[in-house]
């Protein structure tokens, strides 16, 4: 579960100093992504440090995990897309960490509720923020895309996962 502390939040890191930089977000915008992120970090450090002491419910736990990661995504994306267009990135972090100890089925459905999520979130943006008439043509392309890439790279990242498990057994 460490794996989300070592390459997923620097990533996301990464991602929102860049947005605060380049675009200047509002400073409460700024402030409360940095909340979201260090309570993410927190809990998910948390979660992997006492995964062993909950060992019963240690597939509940990784299933909590990335539901929890897949709603800090979408809180930021929320946040930071319109300052910073790569925000949606972020949607790819819960469905490809669920595919390290997840059935290939349940990485889709992850990844499937993952675009489902941002579509809506962009639907909403549009329509709270946009000229009232919901998203064009050019945005729902977009979206799709974002989102069918979403899938495809989770179930690739499944099938790596899977495939490694398999060369390692193989040479036992």
């Amino acid at each position: 579960m460490h794996i989300l502390n070592y390459y997923f939040t620097p990533f996301a890191v990464i991602l929102i100093l860049f947005a605060i930089f380049f675009s200047e977000p509002e400073r409460k915008v700024t402030y409360a992504s940095f909340a979201i992120l260090a309570a993410a970090f927190v809990s998910n450090y948390w979660l992997g440090k006492n995964m062993y002491r909950f060992m019963r419910w240690s597939r509940h736990i990784r299933a909590l995990t990335v539901w929890i990661n897949l709603a800090v995504s979408a809180a930021l994306f929320y946040l930071l897309s319109p300052y910073w267009a790569p925000m949606w990135l972020l949607f790819l972090t819960a469905p490809s960490a669920s595919a390290m100890y997840m059935k290939k089925w349940q990485v889709f459905l992850t990844a499937l509720g993952a675009s489902a999520i941002m579509i809506a979130l962009y639907y909403a943006r549009s329509v709270a923020y946009g000229d009232g008439g919901g998203m064009g043509s050019q945005l729902w392309g977009m979206a799709l895309t974002q989102a069918v890439f979403i899938v495809f790279f989770s179930l690739f990242t499944a099938a790596m996962a899977e495939m490694i498990v398999k060369v390692r057994d193989s040479q036992r």
